[in-house]
């Protein structure tokens, strides 16, 4: 799938693939009445960027509504692979 980004100010297309590592660790959970419900969980996703695989991890915390943040060498942000890309980007070239 191609991502458009910006890249040292211009708009730029990616190659992009979200590579799911089902590596999902559950770290809390509640019951409820009649059911449990996740709400801390943390894993990673595989971000292959031209060719390119960087491991991403995330986070989620549930209060109300669903929190999710990716982290990546320092860096965090909320749920936008856009975002993360970019940053990626930036850091390593293209």
């Amino acid at each position: 799938m191609k991502k458009t980004v910006k890249y040292n100010g211009e708009n730029i297309k990616v190659n992009f693939i979200k590579i799911n590592n089902n590596d999902r660790v559950i770290d809390e959970e509640k019951q409820f009445s009649d059911y449990r419900k996740i709400t801390k969980a943390h894993g990673t996703y595989g971000f292959e960027i031209n060719g390119q695989v960087y491991t991403v991890s995330w986070s989620m915390n549930f209060n109300q509504t669903a929190s999710v943040q990716h982290h990546f060498e320092g860096f965090t942000c909320g749920d936008s692979e856009k975002k993360m890309i970019e940053h990626i980007i930036s850091k390593y070239g293209i």
